[in-house]
């Protein structure tokens, strides 16, 4: 699902923090992934970062099947 924002370089924190919940519904765990477009979209996602105190883990290359186990992995869903 597309983040959208209607200030260019403020994100919505609340609103991403509830769209990535419903990854995981009813106690169960979930994965969301994050497809950044452009420097804009990396400039919000490090906003969001700082603003929760997280860092989002990157797939760096995101045709690899094993990068995204690796990061599910990682995130103790697999």
């Amino acid at each position: 699902m597309r983040m959208k924002y209607t200030n260019r370089t403020e994100p919505d924190c609340e609103g991403y923090l509830r769209r990535i919940g419903r990854a995981g519904r009813f106690g169960r765990k979930g994965a969301v992934f994050n497809f950044l477009c452009g420097d804009g979209d990396e400039m919000i996602m490090s906003k969001i970062e700082s603003h929760y105190g997280a860092k989002v883990e990157e797939v760096a290359d995101w045709s690899s099947e094993e990068n995204f186990k690796a990061a599910l992995k990682s995130a103790g869903l697999l």
